[in-house]
């Protein structure tokens, strides 16, 4: 226990001294739009004003704007920046994702060290994870530590566990989706053992999916319609920066991305109640393959969504880092490949291009320009979607042997 203990503290100081470190030393000319954008946000929230009427910089459900909102409170009394604030409470996330992460590991059958080694590689030095607490300053980190506590929780649940570890899976994706409704597309994992659910359990687990996001949106409603139907309903990510939607638009312009844009909303609907289906008529599903699934859910929206931002890896790392632990063959390796060609393309996005002349900086801004040189990425994205999607069908790849009881871990 106590080794357990400290591996955890070391996890923790680790992820925050890093970030908080890199934070102390970042000048402020390197942070993110995103940033600059909370700190308008915010001043309009300390104004007694509505964002979401006022501006239309917010495209969530209103998680991140609460935040924001004591957050800006804090920095006013304690004059502290802002920007210093979303840093902390990003870290803060991270260690939390940190932690669920070595205690997932544990319950799937790795052994102290080796989970210890991956989850202070993959997650507390990761310098894609720290770019994105740090510099980027968004709070996607939010979904990937939401989708890490339903997966978490479901594992559980496919070995027996009580009917509270589900409810545990659905609020966790139901608190995700309060922050970006993307988490929404994990909600087909929640059908694992559904026949073992009785209706009470049902109904409380569709209000714990469901309720804080409707609650929140529809009194944003209320004070804005207009605005909240146009910024949240109909919102859709920046086309033709990556993946499809770049090539996309290297080909076909602004009008192939837009036609894009109009069917993937279909897409994604065919996909979720594909896969909902799928799990509902599966009497068994092992934890490898609700981690596997759960990776493919998120990971195919940013390689071939109609829209991207690099911040979006936050949905995925945990669970990536997760599954590289228990794959093995051909699906390790695309993993191996993709962990190192997206380590290049962030430190390029957000340690090269920052250091280089505002010529230089101009030259790479243009939406095709950026494709190109995120064009390994998708290709990596591609590698690993394949190979899982063969893996998941038994075609190719193994996962290692499987885990023991989660309440015996091997040592």
């Amino acid at each position: 226990m106590n080794s357990a203990r400290s591996r955890l503290a070391v996890l923790v100081a680790t992820t925050v001294a890093i970030r908080l470190g890199f934070a102390a030393v970042l000048p402020p000319r390197f942070y993110s739009i995103d940033i600059h954008i909370w700190e308008r946000v915010t001043q309009i929230l300390m104004s007694g004003q509505n964002p979401y009427q006022t501006t239309p910089l917010l495209y969530y459900p209103p998680l991140w704007m609460q935040v924001l909102f004591v957050l800006g409170k804090i920095s006013s009394r304690t004059h502290i920046s802002l920007a210093h604030l979303i840093q902390v409470t990003l870290t803060g996330v991270d260690a939390a994702i940190v932690v669920l992460t070595y205690l997932l590991l544990r319950s799937l059958g790795i052994a102290e060290r080796r989970a210890f080694w991956i989850a202070l590689v993959g997650i507390a030095l990761n310098p894609i994870s720290i770019f994105m607490a740090i510099e980027h300053g968004n709070f996607d980190s939010m979904v990937g530590l939401s989708a890490l506590g339903a997966a978490f929780a479901l594992v559980a649940w496919s070995r027996g566990a009580a009917i509270s570890t589900w409810l545990l899976a659905c609020m966790s994706i139901g608190l995700g989706i309060l922050a970006k409704t993307i988490p929404l597309v994990l909600a087909p994992m929640l059908l694992v053992r559904w026949r073992e659910t009785d209706w009470a359990s049902r109904v409380v687990g569709l209000a714990l999916i469901a309720l804080p996001t409707l609650v929140g949106v529809s009194v944003l409603y209320s004070l804005s319609p207009r605005e909240v139907a146009a910024d949240i309903f109909q919102y859709r990510s920046a086309a033709g920066y990556f993946g499809v939607s770049g090539l996309l638009n290297l080909v076909g312009g602004v009008q192939a991305t837009t036609r894009y844009s109009q069917v993937f909303a279909l897409i994604a609907f065919v996909v979720v109640v594909s896969s909902a289906a799928a799990v509902a008529r599966s009497r068994t599903v092992n934890e490898h393959t609700i981690i596997l699934s759960m990776v493919l859910l998120l990971m195919w929206i940013p390689a071939l969504g109609s829209g991207y931002g690099a911040q979006y890896i936050g949905w995925i790392l945990p669970l990536l880092v997760v599954l590289f632990a228990i794959s093995a063959g051909p699906l390790r390796l695309s993993l191996w490949v993709f962990a190192g060609v997206a380590l290049a393309t962030y430190v390029f996005e957000y340690a090269v291009i920052p250091l280089q002349d505002s010529a230089t900086r101009a030259w790479l801004a243009p939406q095709p320009a950026q494709t190109l040189f995120r064009l390994p990425l998708f290709f990596a994205y591609l590698g690993v979607l394949i190979t899982a999607l063969a893996t998941l069908a038994g075609k190719a790849g193994v996962f290692a042997k499987p885990a023991p009881a989660l309440h015996a871990p091997q040592t």
